[in-house]
């Protein structure tokens, strides 16, 4: 440092350890309960919501907020109206409320989803399901974070999170009975850059997300979900639909940038 105060380089060099430790530079506020409450509504508008039926798997305490493991389903799902059509989860502590957004087939066979996901800190994560009747069911977990996501969110330049190159991996059975309950694990490669971390030039690094997922069987859509920022880096999906005829599964990931990456796998059924 001069007498003047300090160098351009030792401005950027104390920007760097900020992203490193999450103290200097700024971060975005962060939700509050009206706000997850008021992005629930957006889906559902001002239907009533009814404690049960729902099961929200999430560890009681995380060390870290990176990567937390959840899986929310259906209790005691026997058929098609036990599917719901749909599935959001928001939490009330990170920046942005919204989490995770599924949609399930009448066909799934277990209506469950498993991911990993971000939190920023002690909070209340909350799941709501649309079922075909019309119910909406709703299940709420608390967990608490030692180190929050936002600190250490995203890694690389403005120029490595948009030229990464993300590889798709999927896991579908090589072969199954027909009618039988079939488990598909689907994963990329990618930064899920929020748009939410500062570079070294104290600017936001663009988002870039994946921005849709889809599986599909001979034309027709087997799971969707919409991820939002606080899906963790390399997202990755675990869900069930019924074997039902010989094919192949067809997956599909929509980045940011518009660009679709996809992977197939074939099932003999018999």
């Amino acid at each position: 440092m001069r007498n003047g105060g300090p160098s351009r380089r030792e401005l950027l060099a104390w920007a760097g350890g900020g992203l490193a430790c999450g103290l200097i530079l700024p971060r975005p506020a962060l939700a509050r309960p009206r706000d997850a409450e008021y992005a629930l509504r957006q889906f559902i508008g001002e239907a009533t919501i009814t404690p049960g039926r729902l099961t929200l798997d999430l560890p009681e305490h995380s060390d870290t907020g990176t990567a937390v493991p959840m899986t929310v389903g259906v209790l005691d799902a026997k058929g098609p109206n036990d599917i719901p059509r749909e599935l959001h989860v928001v939490a009330d502590g990170n920046p942005r409320p919204n989490i995770l957004s599924v949609w399930f087939e009448r066909d799934c066979g277990r209506p469950e989803v498993s991911t990993r996901i971000r939190l920023e800190s002690a909070q209340s994560v909350i799941a709501v399901a649309v079922m075909p009747d019309g119910h909406f069911w709703r299940a709420e977990r608390e967990v608490t974070v030692n180190f929050g996501a936002c600190a250490e969110v995203g890694t690389g330049t403005d120029q490595e999170v948009r030229e990464f190159k993300p590889v798709p991996r999927v896991s579908v059975p090589k072969t199954a009975k027909r009618g039988e309950v079939i488990s598909i694990r689907a994963l990329i490669s990618h930064p899920m850059e929020t748009g939410l971390r500062l570079n070294a030039f104290n600017t936001w690094v663009p988002r870039r997300i994946v921005e849709q997922f889809a599986c599909r069987f001979q034309g027709r859509d087997v799971f969707r979900a919409k991820p939002y920022p606080a899906i963790s880096t390399n997202p990755y999906f675990s869900f069930f639909t019924t074997a039902e005829a010989s094919g192949v599964y067809e997956f599909s990931w929509l980045d940011t940038d518009g660009t679709v990456f996809t992977a197939s796998a074939p099932i003999e059924v018999s």
